[in-house]
């Protein structure tokens, strides 16, 4: 029986009734599994990508570990002081100033095979770096750090025109997962600028028009049929973080987008060639359409997030108690640095990122009180309500 199917003759209550069991189950398995991803020397604070990696503790591990372990309520009962002092002085003495942040562990050996030219690092990959250091100094110290500036080479406070035609000429139509994450963390640039009164409010709003702009009206999703659905999704995932969630600006076609994300869950091959990232993005963006579609199919994604936690915790964890990015195998990249052996085992990323959509569904199922699985998902604070009036008003109607 294909998923929709059974999704669809299932009664929900039945469902939940099995995934909280899977959750439950889950907690001693993932609190083993981090135990053995801790750093080579126990060194306090820091973390491994897997069991068997081709890197010793680094930013991007210890990022992930640390969310993971947030979304299924173990951080209090793993993380100790000693953790959080000596995992903020090791940031810390990472950064190399103007909040740019160099890990030996990922900088100092290239990645097997890497293009004799293209650098090392990518600028993209020093803006991830700066990204996942910061998100460390945010969870152990409890409190939000002003964000990373842009890496050198792309577009400055001073230069936000620039900022403008660098989002409008991303790869949209070829790579729209890139070219949604680039243009959203532009943006969002374009945004704190204007807060810190930097740049006026224009560039901004020309950022948040083009978006919509460019917004498919026949599925809803950014990107054409000249890419996969998933990659689509993908894209769609990347700027909702800002547009959805911080700027809380209205979405056309919220229903368009359920329906798509619904056949991408009831692909035949969906758990097949499903990776972490493509669930954690399809809850996401489901979930956030979903606010905006006045109970569309409403019964039926109860019944899909009862039975994606059940599915999700029966095939992607694994024996040594981690998740895995596909069925099959860890996740062995990173933004394009080597980081464990293609091997059936847990990883950080997939952690992080597989909890992640699994708390949509502990929310949307409002299993909170059954587990210890937080049920918490969402990635901003939304801006002040004056400030979303105010660019509501000038996206929308241009006054």
């Amino acid at each position: 029986m294909n998923a929709k199917s059974f999704i669809q003759k299932s009664k929900v209550d039945d469902l939940k009734e099995q995934a909280v069991e899977r959750l439950n189950k889950s907690i001693e398995r993932i609190k083993d599994w981090v135990w053995k991803v801790r750093a080579e020397d126990q060194s306090a604070g820091k973390f491994r990508w897997s069991v068997e990696t081709t890197r010793s503790a680094n930013i991007a591990a210890t990022a992930y570990i640390l969310g993971g372990l947030k979304s299924v309520g173990l951080f209090d009962s793993i993380i100790t002081e000693e953790d959080k002092k000596e995992g903020v002085a090791w940031v810390n003495s990472l950064c190399i100033g103007n909040e740019q942040y160099r890990d030996p562990a990922l900088f100092d050996r290239r990645t097997p095979g890497w293009p004799d030219n293209e650098p090392w690092p990518t600028p993209a990959m020093q803006v991830s770096v700066n990204q996942y250091s910061q998100n460390i100094l945010k969870t152990y110290l409890g409190k939000a750090i002003p964000p990373s500036p842009p890496p050198k080479g792309w577009p400055q406070s001073d230069e936000p025109e620039k900022a403008v035609e660098w989002i409008k000429t991303r790869p949209w139509n070829t790579d729209t997962w890139g070219a949604g994450s680039h243009g959203m963390r532009m943006a969002t640039w374009l945004l704190q600028w204007y807060k810190e009164g930097k740049i006026p409010i224009e560039p901004l709003i020309q950022a948040l028009k083009f978006f919509y702009e460019i917004q498919d009206p026949e599925t809803g999703l950014w990107g054409n049929d000249k890419v996969s659905k998933y990659v689509r999704i993908n894209g769609t995932f990347k700027l909702f973080p800002l547009i959805r969630e911080q700027l809380d600006l209205p979405l056309p076609y919220a229903e368009k987008i359920i329906d798509n994300v619904m056949d991408e869950f009831y692909r035949p091959d969906y758990d097949e060639k499903m990776r972490a990232c493509d669930e954690w993005d399809n809850w996401y963006v489901l979930a956030l359409a979903s606010e905006q579609a006045d109970g569309y199919r409403e019964e039926e994604i109860l019944k899909l997030a009862a039975y994606r936690i059940i599915r999700v915790i029966d095939l992607w964890m694994k024996p040594d108690g981690g998740f895995s990015d596909s069925q099959y195998e860890c996740e062995t990249n990173w933004v394009g640095f080597d980081m464990a052996p293609p091997l059936p085992q847990g990883d950080a990323k997939s952690l992080a990122i597989l909890s992640s959509g699994l708390n949509v569904c502990v929310d949307l199922l409002n299993l909170h009180n059954h587990t210890m699985w937080t049920g918490k998902w969402r990635m901003r604070e939304k801006e002040p309500q004056e400030l979303r009036n105010k660019i509501k008003s000038l996206v929308f109607n241009g006054n």
